[in-house]
């Protein structure tokens, strides 16, 4: 299987990041809410970490057949760690959005007001901000808030450095880069794939600009917003589909992995 260069050096941020999380979450958790026996579980576990330890940094000197033993542990790794931890994303979530909410109302009610003082009417705003306080319409209201701001964020990404970041986070965000300069002119109206690298390119601008400003370059923002930690939710947005890093893919990979 040919992957991408840019999904290349993806994988080798990946693979480390995937081993931290695993031993964060810990094997008994793994096990629980897997498929996967204690003894599968654990022979996993050591095959990844041979697999890391044998890395290099040029994804050039890799071949053909260690990619696709590479793809095999990605796919089988990002599958453990994602059943692991359904129940924190989905909350995490739904934390998100109850936080983002008031900025989103706050955004859109700033916007639709400027629009009336113009004589401008723009009737789906309007639906938005009078669809009341229901899960469905909260979520609605976020994603049109984001799809406005989307432009505005596109013209501080043209001056993101990439001079502080390593080898592969620098690939992996001028090729994000290159992609959202490529379709912004025709973006989509839904929340998708554009929007989300968009605002996590913003993301790293910022932190970087924080960093750089900080002293002895220490992070001066939560340490979930870590440069490495950004940079892969940018590969996972852009590569995530070509990789084949689906929950469904666990199943196919279990017998893979019992192949001879």
């Amino acid at each position: 299987m040919s992957i991408s260069e840019g999904a290349q050096h993806y994988v080798l941020m990946l693979i480390p990041s995937l081993l931290r999380d695993i031993e964060k979450l810990g094997l008994r958790r793994i096990i629980r809410t897997s498929d996967f026996s204690e003894q599968e579980v654990t022979a996993l576990y050591f095959k990844f970490v041979s697999a890391k330890r044998v890395l290099p940094d040029d994804p050039l000197a890799i071949g053909p057949a260690d990619w696709e033993h590479l793809l095999h542990c990605v796919r089988v790794m990002s599958s453990l760690v994602s059943l692991a931890t359904t129940e924190d994303l989905e909350r995490a979530r739904e934390a998100a959005i109850r936080r983002y909410l008031p900025h989103a109302k706050e955004s859109l009610n700033n916007e639709y007001e400027q629009m009336r003082s113009e004589g401008k009417v723009d009737f789906r705003l309007a639906g938005l901000l009078r669809g009341g306080h229901a899960p469905e319409n909260s979520g609605q209201v976020c994603l049109e808030a984001i799809r406005r701001e989307r432009e505005q964020r596109v013209e501080s990404i043209k001056c993101l450095s990439a001079e502080h970041l390593t080898d592969h986070e620098a690939f992996v965000v001028e090729a994000a880069r290159t992609y959202v300069l490529a379709r912004i002119d025709d973006a989509p109206e839904d929340f998708g794939i554009l929007d989300l690298v968009i605002r996590l390119l913003d993301l790293l601008r910022l932190v970087l600009v924080l960093e750089a400003r900080s002293i002895g370059g220490a992070s001066a923002v939560s340490s979930n917003f870590t440069v490495e930690n950004i940079v892969l939710g940018i590969g996972n947005a852009l590569y995530r589909s070509e990789l084949g890093l689906h929950l469904s893919t666990l199943g196919l990979a279990r017998v893979n992995n019992q192949a001879p």
